[in-house]
């Protein structure tokens, strides 16, 4: 009885007899800050119970939110800071709403968007997020939006992968909220009932509340309860803590008197009566952005990119060796205009979020630089926490002449899939609406291989329909970091195979042709066969890392990994070879 397992991306055949399972596909990558993410001789093994939760956000087009981004705004007209209903506001006769604070790398997009929670789930799955939190502390469950986002995540998961499970937090009207979220989600019949996509604790499904107000009534024995903890309380037991005013962060006990749980996060506000708006615009200095460490500000115009507040608060997290650690938080991005705190009526509001400095998204973002490297840095830190698996060694040396050849080829290098269809979906509300489309999706990656022998490399792709016409040198690209090195050819990758059949170098400015190398492709398969010597050094053990990638459309910018085409590994990952 032939078998098949997925475990962490690697696919192993067993023919009826047992077979040592290969572990893990460890992703690399190197972010353009120079910063590489660890691998298994870093971090060590896998280790047990350790969790990582984020906050995440289904309120953009609820409160909803305009296509107003405050760091334009500001920065075009920062006469608005001292008349809050001037006309550049955006706000029409309100001078009032929802704000982005920058501008998202998918637009200012809707939560109910599912190609944009699609890759939401892939990029927290390869970061190895295990629950994410949605916050329903303001009353509303979201329960449209949270069905999209579940829709996304068993997309991926019937893929064999581990992706992100959901849990709510709730407090204003906690037992009413959780009721709400009991109705919905979680009792039989609900209407968007994902029993799959529920995060278990002590044997139930886990919510965030008061759990006093679940007393009496229809879901109280349905739940494992934590307490919402807010910075400005006394510290709880069974709390969890969704960002802290203190330095260093509290660390969390359960009812069994463990420690469970300590939080980091972006960016904080602990004089809430200032709000973010306060400090980032009206020089109150006594909030932390993003550049904050060691009790100092730092220099926002040249910190900002680093994320020194938030390494801050991981290097003493992942000390704690707690079971979980909380983070704030991926996709905020919003915040609420309303009439200052201060003594002067004109100054506007924020509370949460107010610009570039003073926000607290990881996801990444093409306002102030910011880019990915949030994210590269919080896959990085859950490595240092959870340990990550060791790299699969490839199988015996073989010539390959035809795809017959790869049938017995290991590892498997696995892609996400589906998330090459066609995005066209509102974006957040304008006048007239935004719809923001893509239809840059063609050839979608499913399998990836590489094997050797004594004078070539040959590299593998399997796509899920068959593969379009060669359509120049965008067509199904294979990128090679040859030397492991990120200081070398172009962000690493030394050379490159355009168009299927030409092989290129990067010389430092430019690819330059090399030679042409042999490729065939055969309905939805194709392999590329490369001499050794064309790009190695060595004739020794192989030791490298690669990508494909088809139908990127800005070859000088790796973001564009996140949003056009398709990319196998996504973003800025690659795949590792080891023999």
């Amino acid at each position: 009885m032939l078998k098949t397992i997925i475990r962490f991306g690697v696919v192993i055949l067993m023919l009826g007899l047992h077979v040592p399972e290969l572990f893990g596909q460890p992703l690399a990558g190197t972010d353009d800050l120079g910063r590489t993410i660890p691998q298994n001789d870093v971090v060590g093994d896998p280790k047990a119970n350790r969790q990582i939760a984020m906050f995440y956000f289904l309120w953009h087009d609820v409160a909803p939110a305009r296509a107003w981004d405050l760091n334009e705004i500001v920065s075009k007209h920062p006469e608005v800071l001292e008349d809050f209903d001037n006309p550049n506001w955006g706000g029409g006769a309100l001078n009032a709403g929802m704000y982005y604070w920058g501008q998202p790398i998918y637009g200012y997009y809707k939560a109910d968007e599912y190609w944009v929670h699609l890759r939401s789930i892939q990029l927290l799955t390869d970061a190895g997020v295990d629950l994410l939190v949605i916050d329903a502390t303001n009353r509303l469950t979201y329960p449209k939006q949270a069905d999209v986002l579940m829709k996304a995540m068993e997309a991926v998961r019937a893929q064999g992968k581990n992706p992100p499970k959901i849990v709510f937090y709730t407090n204003t009207a906690s037992g009413e909220t959780m009721q709400e979220a009991y109705d919905n989600f979680y009792k039989t019949g609900a209407l968007y009932r994902h029993p799959e996509c529920w995060y278990y604790l002590d044997g139930k499904p886990l919510i965030l509340g008061i759990s006093a107000e679940s007393k009496g009534k229809p879901y109280e024995s349905f739940f494992t309860y934590r307490e919402s903890q807010w910075p400005t309380e006394r510290q709880k037991v069974n709390g969890w803590p969704w960002i802290e005013f203190k330095r260093p962060q509290q660390v969390y006990t359960n009812l069994r008197g463990e420690t469970e749980i300590v939080n980091v996060s972006v960016a904080q506000h602990p004089n809430p009566s200032a709000g973010m708006g306060g400090s980032a615009f009206y020089g109150n200095l006594d909030n932390w952005g993003r550049s904050y460490r060691n009790g100092s500000r730092g220099n926002p115009e040249t910190d900002i990119v680093h994320g020194y507040n938030v390494q801050e608060q991981w290097d003493f997290a992942i000390k704690q060796n707690t079971p979980f650690i909380y983070v704030t938080g991926w996709n905020e991005w919003i915040a609420g205009k309303f009439k200052s705190h201060d003594k002067n009526p004109e100054h506007s509001w924020f509370c949460d979020q107010a610009s570039p400095e003073y926000s607290r998204d990881i996801e990444p973002s093409l306002t102030a630089n910011l880019k990915d490297h949030y994210y590269m840095q919080l896959v990085s830190n859950i490595r240092k926490y959870k340990g990550i698996e060791l790299n699969p060694k490839l199988s015996a040396a073989k010539t390959i002449s035809d795809f017959i050849g790869w049938a017995d080829v290991l590892p498997v290098y696995q892609d996400y899939t589906g998330d090459t269809q066609e995005r066209n979906h509102p974006g957040a509300q304008t006048d007239p609406v935004t719809v923001y489309t893509n239809k840059t999706g063609r050839n979608d990656f499913d399998k990836m291989k590489v094997a050797r022998d004594k004078n070539n490399v040959y590299f593998y792709a399997k796509t899920i329909t068959v593969i379009t016409p060669n359509s120049g040198e965008k067509w199904m690209r294979l990128y090679i970091d040859a030397d492991k090195n990120p200081k070398t050819g172009w962000k690493g990758y030394d050379f490159r195979v355009a168009g299927g059949k030409t092989l290129q170098k990067y010389d430092g400015k430019l690819w330059k042709d090399v030679q042409t190398v042999k490729h065939k492709v055969a309905g939805n398969e194709m392999m590329i066969t490369v001499p050794k010597k064309s790009i190695f050094k060595s004739s020794g053990d192989l030791s490298f890392e690669f990508k494909w990638s088809d139908n990127m459309q800005n070859d000088a910018d790796p973001l564009d990994w996140y949003v056009n085409g398709d990319a196998a590994p996504g973003g800025r990952f690659n795949f590792i070879v080891s023999q």
